[in-house]
């Protein structure tokens, strides 16, 4: 199972040391739009500061980003 990173950006990279198995790209931007949420709900004032989740793959290639700003 590949294995994908989910890094916290904004003016600075908080990097996901660890990294996470999941099956493929698409699982992967699944968990990327879930850990954006539970930050919405757990620290509402990244809403709008143009915070995002930056998932890549295990070559570090950019899968997709996730805007906080875009998640109800």
């Amino acid at each position: 199972m590949p294995r994908y990173h989910f890094d916290l950006i904004d003016s600075k990279t908080v990097a996901d040391e660890g990294g996470t198995d999941v099956s493929d790209d698409i699982q992967a931007m699944d968990v990327a739009e879930g850990i954006a949420r539970r930050l919405i709900q757990e620290r509402p004032e990244l809403k709008n500061r143009h915070v995002a989740i930056l998932v890549s793959n295990e070559d570090g290639e950019e899968v997709c980003r996730v805007q906080l700003d875009t998640i109800h």
